[in-house]
C-alpha cells in the first residue's frame, strides 16, 4: 500500500480544519459585531382617573343617648351609648355606567349604628373568609374598614378606575344601602418596623413591597373613590426607637405586641408638625364644590383623625390641642375658610396597637370612678391616662373608635374608663384563622363551662376561669356532635341556626319541567340542624375553606351579641352594676392570649401533617430520633407503631395522623 492517508484520516482532518474555520469566523464575527442590548418591553401607560362631578357628599352625625345613670356626663369619660348615623345621597345611574343627577337628592341612604359597637375589618376590601352572599348573612358588618394600602401595587389604585358613581362599594360588592365603607392609608392593626417617613411622603406597605405617598396622592384619591369616611393623612411612626437606616439591635427588633412602641422625643415632634401640615392641606383638598353653583355651601366627606403623641401624654395633649387652636389667615385660606381644624372633623381615633393594652390584663378597681380627676384619689392606669390625655380638650359630642383592640376585656376597660364607642377586633378574624370558635358573653354567666364543663377537676386547678372560645383543631372535638357555642350567645348565628331558600334554583327549561308538578318537599329551617364542632373538626383537618367561613360568622355574632348585652346594660343606667360586671367578666374568662398561642401550635402540626415536604420532615426528625443513644424500639408506643426500620416509623393502619404517632414518639424519647 502506498503512503496515501487513509479515507477516514482524511475525514477526520477535514473536520478539524472545519472546525477551526468556524472557531475563526465566530472570533471575527464577534468582534466585527458588538452585543446589542435587547429593549426592556415598554410598561403600559397609566390609566387616567375618570372624572366624577363633585356631589353626593355623605353625612355623619352622632347621637349621644345619654350616659349611664342619666346624669349630664362633665368628663366624658364615662360609658355612654349612642347612635351613629351615616345619611349618603343615593346617586343615580345610566345605561352607559355614568351618573345621571336628574333625580338627584330625592331618595338616600341612611345606615344606624348602635354604639357601643363593632368595626369589622377587612382584607384587600373583603371580609376575611367571607363571600358576598355570606356577608349579608353575618352579622356586626354594617361598618366595613378598608386599608387602601392593599391596592397600591399598580400605580393608580384599582377602585378608582371603577366607573361607578360609588367606585368602593361597587368595586368591592358591599351594597351602599347596607354597608359603610371607611378608607384609610395605612393597615392600623398593622406594628411591623417601617422605614421613616419623611415632609414629602408616608412609607405605605403594599403587597410588592414599600411605597411612598404623598398627601396631594390621597387627596385626590379619596375624592375618586369616594368612600364614605376619610382617615387623615398623618405621621404616625412605625420605626424603633434608635433605628437608622434599617439598622436595628435585636432586643429593639422584638417589638413586643402589648407593650407600646417608644419613640424618641424628636421623631415625635417631627410626627406632631408634618401631621398638622398634612391634616390642614387635606381639609382644603377634600372640599366638594360645584362649578355652576358657586354659593353652594363648602362640603367636605366626613373625616376621621386617628390622635398621635405616642406613650407620651404631653405630646397627645399638645396634637390634641393643635386641633382645637384657632387658625392664622394663611392656614385658612389652605382649609378654606376653617376657623380651626376640629370644625371639619367627625370623629377621633386610636390606635391600640402602639399603646400598652397589656395595663389592663389586670380587673378594674371597684373604687375607680371615670368622674374623679385628682391624681391624690386615684392612680390611673396607664393606658387610660394616655386615652384621657388625647380626649380631655376635644369635642365630647363626638365618636370615638379604638383600632386593633385585643381582647374583650380591653374593649369592656375602654368603654367603663374612657367613654369609647366603636371597636375594629382583628382578633375575631384571626380566632377563625386559627380555627377557635368564640364562646363568651356579658354578663358572664356562674354556670360551669369551658374547664369545668370539659369534666377537669376544679379544685385540682389552678385557674378555674373559662376560655373565651374552643379550639377546634383540638382531637377532643373530633367527636363533640354538640353545638359551636355552650352559652347560646350566637341565637341568630347562621352557623348554629342555619336557613336555606325554599325555593328551587331552576337554571333551564329542563329543571322547570323537571319540578313544576313535583310534591317534593324541601327541608325547612326549623328541622335544619347546626353546624357541629365534630363536624367543623372534620373541616379544619382536611382544609376545607369552609370551615373558616362557618368560624367566622359564628364568631362575628358572638361578639355582635356581646355588645348587645353591653348596650343593654348601659340603657338601664346602674353604672355600679356595671362596673360589677366588667370585674366579674375578668375573673370569669381568661385573657384570649394562652388560647391564641395553643391554637398556632396545633394549627402549624395540622398543616405540617399534610403539606409539601411532610414525608422528608418526619423521615429527618425519626432519623434523629432513632439516632440518640436512649431512643430505642421499646421506647415507641407499640399500640401505634407497626415497625420501626433504619429510623423510620411505620404507623399501624387507623392509628391517627402521621403527625400525631411523630408527636408521640418524640415526647417518649425525651
Amino acid at each position: 500500500m502506498d503512503s496515501a492517508s487513509s479515507p477516514h484520516e482524511s475525514g477526520v482532518s477535514e473536520i478539524g480544519s472545519y472546525e477551526a474555520e468556524m472557531t475563526a469566523g465566530n472570533r471575527e464575527r464577534v468582534q466585527k459585531e458588538p452585543k446589542v442590548k435587547k429593549p426592556r418591553p415598554k410598561k403600559p401607560p397609566i390609566p387616567t382617573l375618570p372624572n366624577r362631578p363633585d356631589r353626593f357628599v355623605p353625612l355623619a352625625t352622632f347621637e349621644i343617648h345619654s350616659p349611664s345613670q342619666g346624669s349630664e356626663d362633665s368628663t366624658g369619660y364615662r360609658p355612654r351609648t349612642g347612635t351613629f348615623t351615616l345619611r349618603r345621597p343615593k346617586p343615580q345611574t345610566s345605561r352607559n355606567g355614568t351618573e345621571d343627577t336628574s333625580n338627584e337628592g330625592k331618595s338616600s341612604h341612611s345606615i344606624k349604628i348602635e354604639t357601643p359597637g363593632l368595626i369589622c375589618g377587612a382584607s384587600r376590601g373583603i371580609v376575611k373568609h367571607l363571600s358576598r352572599d355570606n356577608v349579608q348573612r353575618a352579622r356586626g358588618v354594617e361598618w366595613i374598614h378598608v386599608p387602601l394600602e392593599e391596592f397600591l401595587e399598580y400605580p393608580l389604585p384599582v377602585p378608582a378606575l371603577h366607573p361607578s358613581p360609588l367606585p368602593l362599594h361597587t368595586f368591592l360588592t358591599h351594597p351602599p344601602e347596607r354597608h359603610i365603607l371607611s378608607l384609610s392609608l395605612r393597615d392600623p392593626g398593622d406594628n411591623r418596623n417601617m422605614p421613616a417617613n419623611t415632609n414629602a411622603w408616608v412609607q405605605a406597605n403594599t403587597v410588592r413591597g414599600v411605597r411612598k405617598v404623598s398627601v396631594e396622592d390621597w387627596i385626590q384619591w379619596a375624592r375618586v373613590i369616594r368612600p364614605d369616611l376619610v382617615w387623615a393623612f398623618l405621621d404616625t411612626p412605625k420605626s424603633l426607637l434608635g433605628s437608622r437606616q434599617g439598622e436595628v439591635d435585636e432586643e429593639m427588633r422584638e417589638l413586643v405586641r402589648g407593650e407600646g412602641r417608644q419613640t424618641s422625643q424628636k421623631r415625635i415632634t417631627k410626627c406632631l408638625e408634618r401631621s398638622v401640615a398634612w391634616t390642614l392641606r387635606l381639609m382644603g383638598g377634600l372640599v366638594e364644590s360645584s362649578p355652576d353653583e358657586p354659593n353652594t355651601p363648602i362640603q367636605r366627606p366626613p373625616i376621621i383623625v386617628p390622635l398621635l403623641g405616642g406613650c407620651n401624654p404631653r405630646a397627645r395633649a399638645e396634637f390634641s390641642r393643635s386641633l382645637i387652636e384657632k387658625l392664622d389667615n394663611v392656614d385658612q385660606q389652605i382649609t378654606k375658610g376653617l376657623k380651626k381644624i376640629d370644625d371639619a372633623v367627625t370623629g377621633y381615633a386610636f390606635e391600640m396597637i402602639d399603646l400598652p393594652t397589656n395595663a389592663y390584663s389586670a380587673p378594674v378597681d371597684l373604687t375607680f370612678s371615670p368622674e374623679s380627676s385628682s391624681e391624690e384619689e386615684k392612680e390611673e392606669n396607664s393606658l387610660t391616662l394616655l386615652v384621657k390625655a388625647s380626649l380631655r380638650s376635644l369635642d365630647k359630642s363626638k365618636p370615638r373608635i379604638a383600632h386593633s383592640t385585643p381582647s374583650p376585656h380591653v374593649m369592656l376597660r375602654l368603654i367603663l374608663e374612657c367613654g369609647i364607642d366603636l371597636f375594629d377586633a382583628p382578633w375575631v378574624a384571626e380566632a377563625a384563622d386559627l380555627g377557635i370558635a368564640l364562646d363568651f358573653e356579658f354578663p358572664a354567666r356562674n354556670e360551669p363551662t369551658g374547664r369545668a364543663a370539659s369534666g377537669e377537676d376544679s379544685a385540682k386547678t389552678e385557674d378555674p376561669q373559662r376560655l373565651v372560645g374552643h379550639n377546634l383543631f383540638d382531637e377532643r372535638f373530633a367527636q363533640d356532635f354538640g353545638p359551636l357555642g355552650e352559652l347560646g350567645s350566637c341565637s341568630s348565628c347562621w352557623t348554629c341556626h342555619p336557613t336555606w331558600v325554599s325555593e328551587r334554583i331552576l337554571h333551564s327549561k329542563v329543571d322547570e319541567e323537571q319540578w313544576q308538578d313535583s310534591t317534593d318537599q324541601r327541608e325547612t329551617s326549623s328541622t335544619i340542624r347546626s353546624f357541629s364542632r365534630a363536624y367543623i373538626h372534620h373541616l379544619l383537618h382536611t382544609h376545607e375553606m369552609s370551615a373558616y367561613a362557618l368560624l367566622h360568622l359564628h364568631n362575628l355574632s358572638v361578639v355582635d351579641s356581646f355588645f348587645a348585652n353591653v348596650r343593654r346594660l348601659l340603657i338601664s343606667g346602674d353604672e355600679k352594676k356595671f362596673k360589677e360586671e366588667v370585674v366579674r367578666f375578668y375573673r370569669a374568662y381568661e385573657l384570649p392570649e394562652g388560647l391564641f398561642d395553643e391554637a398556632r401550635v396545633r394549627w402549624r402540626e395540622v398543616e405540617d401533617a399534610r403539606g409539601k415536604g411532610r414525608l422528608k420532615r418526619e423521615r429527618e426528625a425519626l432519623s434523629s430520633i432513632g439516632a440518640e443513644p436512649s431512643s430505642t424500639t421499646q421506647d415507641v408506643d407499640t399500640e401505634a407503631v407497626e415497625s420501626i426500620e433504619d429510623g423510620e416509623v411505620t404507623p399501624k393502619a387507623g392509628a391517627g395522623p402521621t403527625a400525631v404517632v411523630l408527636e408521640g414518639v418524640e415526647d417518649l424519647a425525651i
